[in-house]
Formats: structure tokens, sequence, C-alpha cells
């Protein structure tokens, strides 16, 4: 992009995290006992999710909670390095991790989803293979 004195610039894109409100409030109503999808919504809640996301190197972050029914949420990440991109979806049960280049058609990612079990979860793990896997 070019501004008004004719200087090229690359226009920056900014992180996004919405919905913080929700998660606020569908952790009020659920039963006390954590399961990893409410211990990861409270670290998004408190802001420790942010931070923790920050310190790799994704060009893009952004972060959203969606409520699917009225009894659960889905903790939303998209992470992007360059025109590669990772989808994260964490659900009460289990999370969704899918990779797909920018300008892919709506088929391919839903084709490159990989459902996983919680079982030895570890966010680092998984945030480190993303970042690997979008360099």
């Amino acid at each position: 992009m070019r501004n008004s004195h004719g200087t090229i610039y690359k226009k920056t894109q900014k992180n996004t995290f919405l919905g913080k409100n929700k998660a606020k409030e569908y952790l009020r109503t659920v039963n006390i006992k954590s399961n990893q999808q409410t211990h990861l919504l409270r670290l998004y809640v408190i802001g420790e999710l942010e931070v923790l996301l920050q310190k790799y190197s994704f060009e893009l972050i952004e972060v959203y909670v969606d409520k699917l029914r009225s009894d659960d949420i889905d903790l939303q990440i998209s992470l992007r390095v360059k025109n590669k991109n990772a989808g994260l979806d964490f659900f009460k049960d289990h999370y969704e991790v899918c990779f797909y280049l920018a300008g892919c058609n709506p088929e391919e990612v839903d084709n490159s989803i990989i459902r996983n079990e919680y079982n030895d979860f570890d966010l680092d793990v998984l945030l480190n293979m993303v970042e690997s896997k979008l360099r």
C-alpha cells in the first residue's frame, strides 16, 4: 500500500480477541468441575492465553468464543504465518486442528480437520507443533 506521500508500506494486521464476556457467562453457569475446555476459557478470560499465544512467531492471532447451543460453547483460535493458517477449535469433550492455505475453498478446510481427544493434552506442545507446521 502507498500512503499519501507515495511511500510504500506493509499494512500490519491486528490480533483479535473476542468473546470474553460470553466465556465469563458460560463459566458462571457450568459445573465447578473443570475440564480442559473450561481451563482454556479461564486462561482466556484472565488474559493468560493471549500472553501465551504472543510468545510464538504467529503473524496473526484471532481468538473467538462462540455459543453453540444454550449449554455449550466453542473456543476458536486462528493462527497465521504468511499464507499458511491453522485453526484450533476447543469443545467440551474434544478439540480439532486444521491447516490450510489462504484462499483455499471451504471443502479443503473441512477435509483437513483432525479431531483429537484431550488425553495428555498440553497446550504448549500443541502450539509448538502448530508453529513448526506453519513455518
